[in-house]
Parts: structure tokens; sequence; C-alpha cells
């Protein structure tokens, strides 16, 4: 039997459906889907797909076995490339349940057209698909930050500072003098409690990542100390601390005592918190009766 394939129109096909399945589980996993590295990561899966159907043109089962092996394996080294807290064996479920999707697409459509690349219904299952995911993972998102939002106080000796808060999961922040977790806030949240030459100092940490503790402590009252944390991208540095007196509750009025709190750079979703909690310091849920 006599084959003739146009290489170009293969690899625009398998473009099409590289980027739509990268999309897919990025945005089941919750990652940032950045444009620049999903298309490279597209162009190289492609080039490969299109090469192995190339080479394995009249060895069927070969070709299913080693597309459906790149697929996986491409697609697992640039989840696990971005950095973002997925446990392996959800990363590797939800991989190997995207692969399974788009192998049963494939068949699906060639059973009922002959060919699966030039259906158009195809193409519009693919776009469907990454929507209906988007929407999901939206309302997701959504449930889990009102289900993990606190009203909660942070009292000192002198102010009582109301914030909003967040229980962040992949928060392991903990105090390496005490070994007790620890919290982030937001450094303009201590805008009200400092003096105007404190203050100075964090907002020239927020801008440079430089923060002069020794100066910081000769004025006011609260004691700043530093602390050792690892960003997501395993980049090891240090950030200011200090110690809050208590950390209420609002709604439970449960009270943890002598909380370390990191202070960050950066903003909380969008700015719409100011604390993220620890999982370890967040009120016990009441067991149903």
């Amino acid at each position: 039997m006599t084959y003739v394939v146009y290489a170009d129109v293969l690899f625009l096909y398998h473009c099409l459906v590289n980027v739509t399945l990268l999309c897919m589980i990025q945005t089941i996993l919750g990652q940032s889907i950045k444009i620049l590295r999903t298309c490279m990561w597209t162009i190289f899966m492609a080039a490969l797909s299109t090469g192995i159907f190339l080479i394995t043109i009249s060895l069927c089962t070969l070709y299913y076995v080693l597309y459906a092996t790149s697929y996986f394996f491409m697609t697992y080294f640039l989840t696990k490339h971005v950095p973002y807290p997925i446990p392996m064996w959800k990363m590797i479920l939800v991989v190997l349940a995207g692969c399974i999707w788009l192998a049963g697409m494939l068949q699906l459509f060639y059973i009922a057209d002959g060919t699966a690349f030039r259906t158009p219904g195809f193409y519009l299952a693919c776009i469907a698909s990454v929507l209906v995911c988007r929407i999901a993972r939206r309302i997701y998102d959504r449930k889990q930050m009102q289900a993990h939002a606190y009203a909660v106080e942070l009292v000192f000796l002198a102010r009582t500072l109301s914030a909003n808060a967040f229980v962040d999961t992949g928060n392991r922040l903990q105090n390496p003098y005490t070994k007790q977790p620890a919290i982030l806030i937001n450094y303009r949240l201590l805008k009200n409690l400092l003096s105007e030459q404190s203050y100075a100092q964090l907002e020239q940490y927020h801008k440079t990542g430089q923060f002069p503790y020794l100066q910081m402590n000769e004025t006011g009252e609260i004691t700043f100390f530093p602390i050792p944390y690892h960003t997501i991208g395993n980049r090891f540095s240090l950030m200011p601390a200090i110690t809050i007196p208590k950390l209420v509750y609002t709604q439970s009025r449960t009270t943890f005592y002598a909380v370390t709190a990191g202070i960050s750079r950066e903003i909380f979703f969008e700015n719409r918190y100011d604390v993220l909690l620890h999982e370890k310091l967040q009120p016990k849920k009441e067991e149903p009766t």
C-alpha cells in the first residue's frame, strides 16, 4: 500500500492537538498557562510525533505505542518542570487521563469519519474540552477560596489589626528556632502599627529585597528577625519575621499565641488577602453529631 504524507500538514495537526492537551492538563492541575513555554513544548512534541509517524508509517502498532509513550512522558516532564506543589501521583494520574482522553477522541472521530485530523468536529470538540476544564477549574478554585477564607485579628500590645486571611496548603514556612508553623503577612498590613521610619524600611524591602534588621530593631517596639524560606522554584533566601502575640479567628474566637509571621513582599491572590495562614494554624472543624 502506498502512503502520501504531507509532513508540514501532519506537523500542524499535531500542534493543534498538543496545545489542546497541554492546556487541559495545566488547567486541571491548577498551573498557570505560560503561552511561550506551552508553545515551545507544543512545537517540540509535534516535531517528535511527526517524526515517529514518518519512521513507523508501515508499522501501525509500533507507531501507536511510541506515540502514546512519547506523549505521556513529554506532557509529564512539562508539568513536572513547572514549579507547583502537586503530588507526583496526582500529576501522573492527570497526565494519564489526558492522554487517554486524546486517544479516545482520535479513535472516536476516526471511526465516525475515517480520519480525525481532517474533521472540523474533532477540533471543535478539543476547544470545547479546554473550555469545560477552564470553567470547572474556576468554579473549583472559587469554592476552595470560600472554604479556606477567614477573618482574623492580629493582636499586638499597642493595637489590633483586622485582616482577611486564607489557608494556604502550600505554606510550609516555619520558625527555624522553635520549629513551629508560621504564617505570612503582607508588609502593608503593618503600616498603621509602625513608625514612619520603620515602615520606610519595609517599603525598601518590597522594592529591593534588602532588609536592614539592625536598623529596623533600633526603632519601634516590634522585634524583627530573619527566617529562611524556599520558594516553589527551590530558591533559598531570608525574609524578615515578627512574633504576633495573639492570632484570633474572628468568627470562632479560636486563639493561637506567639505566632511567627514572615513578612512577604508579594501580594496574595490579587490583593484579596492580607494573611496566608498555615494549615496547622486554623480552627478545627467540628465533627457532625
